[in-house]
């Protein structure tokens, strides 16, 4: 470790939430002795804010939230950088998307859609088809990004064109704004306090969390990440469940 303020980011589905609510409260317990040092630590998380967990207390345990892979920047409370999807893009996705057997899904900042139909409930979700898609969807609405469950059709990322990134994780597929990226939202915030780039952590287990734990001062891989993470990061933590966040931060900062 390097003298001074760190910034530390966080993942959420498989770094900081685990099978078990003791171990967000062990992780949570662990981010606020390094907060209480004087470090900002971040979720940072290919969710769009509308997509948040809910059983987490952003303002209270955190210094900040990035959603959307790097679409959007709160900082201690202030919305500092915002990247929606143009209409063109979405419609785009709509198109493409409406007549696939994979649900797929629009994450937006204050609305979360989908197309598809698998039987299932989902609260705060408004299913679309090529019949009601004008009735929700115009030049006003606020994408962050896309996903799909399952593996994402072939011609996906032809239609969306070259301001965007398909990434095929196992189970599901995102579609992130190519000018968006969880790194650039690191250095973003890093840039905005003051705090060197080298000092500078970041944590993740996928590989939409690649580019900031490679380009992190310390990268962090859990122990049920990917290979290719474990592979670019400086240490392999304890795993989701045996909340491997809190694992690292004490090693890192000697708690």
């Amino acid at each position: 470790m390097k003298d001074g303020r760190y910034g530390i980011f966080l993942d959420i589905d498989g770094t900081l939430l685990g099978a078990s609510e003791d171990v967000l409260k062990k992780n949570i317990s662990v981010i606020q002795k390094v907060r209480a040092l004087g470090h900002k630590v971040f979720i940072c998380t290919g969710r769009s804010t509308a997509y948040l967990p809910k059983m987490i207390d952003y303002e209270r345990s955190f210094d900040g939230v990035i959603t959307g892979a790097g679409a959007r920047i709160v900082l201690e409370g202030e919305v500092v950088f915002c990247s929606h999807v143009d209409y063109d893009s979405v419609m785009r996705f709509c198109n493409f998307s409406s007549d696939k057997p994979n649900i797929s899904f629009l994450e937006g900042t204050k609305q979360m859609f989908f197309f598809g139909n698998d039987g299932k409930e989902r609260e705060n979700c408004t299913q679309l088809t090529l019949e009601n898609v004008e009735k929700y969807v115009d030049d006003s609405i606020e994408i962050e990004k896309f996903a799909i469950f399952g593996i994402a059709a072939s011609g996906l990322a032809d239609v969306m064109g070259d301001d965007f990134v398909v990434l095929q994780h196992r189970g599901y597929a995102e579609v992130i704004q190519k000018n968006c990226s969880k790194s650039k939202a690191m250095f973003f915030v890093l840039e905005r306090l003051g705090i060197p780039k080298e000092n500078s952590v970041a944590m993740g287990d996928s590989m939409n969390d690649f580019d900031m734990v490679e380009k992190a001062g310390i990268g962090v891989a859990m122990e049920n990440a990917v290979s290719e993470l474990k592979t670019i990061s400086d240490i392999t933590t304890t795993s989701v469940d045996d909340a491997g966040v809190a694992t690292a931060l004490q090693k890192i900062f000697n708690l």
